[in-house]
């Protein structure tokens, strides 16, 4: 494993989301979010956060493809 890592509260902080929130886009196939790794100590989730930062450059790139073409 290499880092650095966020825990689920850093997570939930980066995108003002609450745990329940997190735990739907885990569960949602479309969205893609990354999920946690476990760590065995204190079996606590832990996001790599190049992995965060990977889905949030898709997420980014899917709305800007998705507003190409439309006039505003």
């Amino acid at each position: 494993m290499d880092g650095p890592f966020l825990t689920g509260e850093q997570v939930q902080a980066r995108y003002h989301r609450d745990r329940t929130t997190i735990w739907r886009w885990l569960n949602d196939p479309d969205l893609g979010f990354p999920k946690p790794l476990k760590a065995r100590r204190k079996s606590r989730n832990l996001w790599r956060l190049s992995d965060l930062e990977d889905w949030e450059k898709r997420m980014d790139e899917k709305s800007q493809a998705g507003r190409k073409g439309r006039v505003i």
